[in-house]
C-alpha cells in the first residue's frame, strides 16, 4: 500500500468538515478535537492494516522435511553381499572400501600366480622411494625381458612415464627399468634383485603376507615357477592402499590408450590391456595379468556411486573370461544398489 500520496493530498478532500484557517465556524460541525480523533482512528486503521500485511510477508516458511532418499549421511545406500554368481576364476574377492567389508569371496585367501598384477607393487614402491620426475635410462637388461613395448636401450624417460607404460600397457621393459634404476639406490648388489627384496619387505609392512615376489614384472620364472604369488584378498587390499594413499599412480589406467613421451620428445603409444576399461562405470583404476601359470587375472577399483569405492579381484581365470568375470561382479554390485 502506497502511503505517501495519501499524506500529500488536501485532507479536506477526505474530510470536508475539517475547518480551514480563517473560515468562520459554521453550525452543526464537529469540534476540532473530535475531528482530529476521527482522523487518528482512520490513520491507525490504515497503518494497522499495512503492518498486518507486512508482518505476514515476513513470517519465515517452515523448514522442509529431510529428503530420505538424498540425505546419504543419515540414510546411506550400501551394497549388499553377492550371493549367487558363476565365475571361471579360481579365486575372487569383492571389497567395499567405505564399508570395510567383503561383498563376495571365493577362495580369497588362496595364493595364486599374479602375473603382471605384480606391477602394482613395482610402481607403488617406485613412487614411495623416488620422485616422479626422476630420469631413468633404459638398460639392456630391461630390453631383454619377454615382450616388447618399443623402448630402446639408453632411451630416457621419467619414472612417471615408465610407471604409466608399466600399468597401462603392462610393459615388462618399463617395469624392469624402474626396478633397476631404483634398486641401484638400495645397495651394491644386483639392482633388480635388491628392488625385489624391497617389494617383499613392503608387502610385509602392509600386512599382505600372501604376496611374494621373485621379479618386478610377474613373468613366470620357469614352466613350473611363477614370478609372484598372492591371494585375491591381499591383491584387493594392495589396490585399496594405492587408491587411498596415492590415487594418481593408478589414475592413468582409466583411459583406453595413452601417448607416453620420453625426455627427447619422442613418444610411445600405450594401449590398455584391460579390454573392458570403458565398460566399467566410474573407473578408478585397474591392472591386468596373464601368463601360462597364472591364467587370466584382473583387479579393478570403481565407484559404485555416492563415493562408494568397490574393489574387485579375480585370479586364475582365462585370458578372456577374466573380463567377463569382473563384469559379472560389477553388475551384481550395481543390482544390489538399485534394488534398494
Amino acid at each position: 500500500m502506497q502511503l505517501t500520496p495519501l499524506i500529500l493530498l488536501n485532507m479536506n478532500d477526505f474530510y470536508p468538515n475539517i475547518i480551514e484557517e480563517g473560515e468562520p465556524t459554521p453550525k452543526n460541525r464537529f469540534p476540532i478535537v473530535a475531528q482530529l480523533g476521527i482522523l487518528g482512528v482512520f490513520m491507525v486503521l490504515i497503518f494497522g492494516s499495512w503492518l498486518v500485511h507486512t508482518s505476514k510477508t515476513l513470517v519465515p516458511l517452515p523448514a522442509p522435511e529431510p529428503d530420505l532418499v538424498t540425505d546419504t549421511n543419515k540414510y546411506p545406500i550400501t551394497p549388499q553381499k553377492i550371493e549367487e554368481v558363476s565365475l571361471r576364476a579360481k579365486g575372487a574377492y569383492v571389497w567395499d572400501v567405505k564399508g570395510q567389508r567383503a561383498l563376495y569371496s571365493k577362495n580369497a585367501d588362496q595364493a595364486l600366480p599374479l602375473a603382471s598384477i605384480t606391477k602394482l607393487m613395482t610402481t607403488l614402491l617406485t613412487y614411495e622411494l623416488v620422485s616422479e620426475d626422476n630420469k631413468v635410462s633404459v638398460p639392456l637388461s630391461a630390453i631383454l625381458q619377454e615382450g616388447s613395448s618399443g623402448l630402446s636401450e639408453g632411451e630416457e624417460l621419467t619414472t612417471e612415464e615408465l610407471t604409466q607404460l608399466a600399468l597401462i600397457s603392462s610393459s615388462n621393459d618399463a617395469a624392469y627399468s624402474l626396478a633397476a634404476s631404483v634398486g641401484s639406490l638400495l645397495g651394491k648388489q644386483d639392482p633388480a634383485s635388491q628392488f625385489v627384496e624391497g617389494m617383499n619387505i613392503r608387502a610385509g609392512e602392509l600386512g599382505l603376507n600372501t604376496l611374494r615376489f621373485k621379479n618386478p614384472t610377474g613373468l613366470d620364472v620357469s614352466s613350473t615357477e611363477p614370478g609372484a604369488v598372492g591371494s585375491a584378498r591381499d591383491v584387493s587390499f594392495l589396490m585399496e592402499y594405492i587408491i587411498t594413499n596415492y590415487p594418481t599412480v593408478i589414475t592413468p589406467t582409466q583411459q583406453s590408450a595413452a601417448r607416453i613421451y620420453n625426455t627427447a620428445g619422442a613418444y610411445h603409444e600405450a594401449n590398455n590391456t584391460n579390454e573392458v576399461v570403458l565398460k566399467i562405470p566410474n573407473m578408478i583404476g585397474s591392472k591386468t595379468g596373464y601368463t601360462d601359470l597364472a591364467g587370466g587375472n584382473l583387479t579393478i577399483a570403481f565407484d559404485a556411486g555416492l563415493d562408494r569405492p568397490i574393489i574387485i579381484t579375480v585370479l586364475g581365470s582365462t585370458y578372456d573370461e577374466r573380463f567377463s568375470d569382473v563384469l559379472t561382479l560389477v553388475d551384481a554390485v550395481q543390482k544390489s544398489l538399485t534394488s534398494q
